[in-house]
């Protein structure tokens, strides 16, 4: 379990380890962009997306190796190994479809919503790419929110702690690094605190990654929506929806609707119902007592005690003395 008791030695471990793992993924993210810009246009997204998972990968496998040698590499990418993982998966999936079936309804039932059908080879390879696409993207997705950085904080401090200040700098990035801040921050903090509960209620990256696959294929390869906050897809269907913009989100994605906000609320409720059973097998930790054993020296008298019986003469038994025995006879008839 990714969360397994252990000792630092030092108390600044926890500090030093969440600082190189974040920045690491500054590092990896910047440095997947750069490298993604020397491929075609066509690879790119695929290309950025598969460099940051490896390098992501990579730098959290070596550093819980070096810094939390009590944890096992693979736990801190969050592909903790256990029964049932198929299921994790299928929960979140499940999760996630249904997440996109709710944002499509509006304009569905409204009449807004409008597919057109491609059905070619370039229309094949571009569905396939985009597929892989999504799933990187996932990947990555999950290894930042949910990866080394989260698990040490969790460490040093507690769960809610630590998903308080990952929402808090989700929230920061999305302040800073979008223009349409209205539409994008409740649904980037929302998306940000569904996975990060599902991680933390499972202490695993399944359940959030079927989340956001099911989430992300479903509305973007089924329906044949784009995203404002994924790559951008091509599939079999391409889709629009008019009407108005709170309600089918209009030119923007049903992901910029106000609907979307109140499907992520529900959602957020869901995913406590759905992870009871793995927060009740998986987050439970035994306590362990935080005092120190003593050893506390008798008082002095009784020590004075102690040296006066163990000088004084000891008693003498004499044994070898019994009590004379008396022969039994049987006793004579009167008669």
């Amino acid at each position: 379990m990714p969360f397994a008791k252990h000792s630092l030695h030092k108390p600044s471990r926890p500090a030093a380890t969440f600082l190189l793992s974040a920045a690491w993924t500054v590092l990896s993210l910047l440095s997947a962009s750069e490298l993604s810009q020397l491929v075609p246009a066509m690879w790119t997204d695929f290309v950025r997306e598969v460099v940051a998972a490896l390098l992501l990968a990579g730098g959290f496998y070596a550093l819980a190796r070096v810094w939390v040698p009590e944890l096992r590499p693979l736990s801190s990418l969050g592909f903790v190994r256990r029964p049932g993982i198929a299921g994790e998966i299928g929960r979140g999936v499940a999760l996630g479809w249904g997440i996109a079936i709710a944002l499509v309804l509006p304009a569905l039932l409204t009449g807004n919503l409008s597919m057109q059908f491609l059905f070619n080879g370039p229309t094949l390879l571009r569905t396939l790419l985009s597929v892989a696409v999504l799933f990187v993207f996932a990947l990555v997705v999950q290894l930042v929110l949910a990866g080394l950085p989260l698990q040490t904080l969790v460490k040093a401090s507690s769960p809610g702690w630590a998903a308080a200040a990952v929402i808090f700098v989700v929230t920061m990035l999305a302040i800073t690094g979008t223009a349409s801040q209205g539409r994008t921050l409740p649904v980037m903090v929302l998306a940000a605190s569904i996975f990060v509960t599902g991680f933390l209620r499972t202490r695993a990256l399944w359940f959030s990654l079927g989340v956001q696959l099911g989430w992300s294929v479903v509305l973007q390869i089924l329906f044949g929506f784009n995203s404002p906050y994924t790559p951008v897809t091509f599939g079999f269907i391409q889709s629009g929806s008019d009407g108005p913009v709170w309600l089918t989100g209009g030119p923007f994605g049903p992901e910029a609707s106000l609907v979307t906000v109140l499907v992520l609320v529900v959602a957020l409720v869901v995913v406590f119902r759905l992870t009871k059973e793995y927060a009740w097998h998986y987050t439970w930790q035994p306590l362990e007592g935080a005092g120190r054993p003593m050893d506390v020296a008798p008082p002095a008298e009784h020590q004075r005690e102690e040296k006066r019986q163990a000088a004084a003469a000891p008693l003498i038994q004499i044994g070898g003395l019994q009590a004379p025995q008396i022969p039994y006879s049987e006793p004579r008839d009167p008669a």
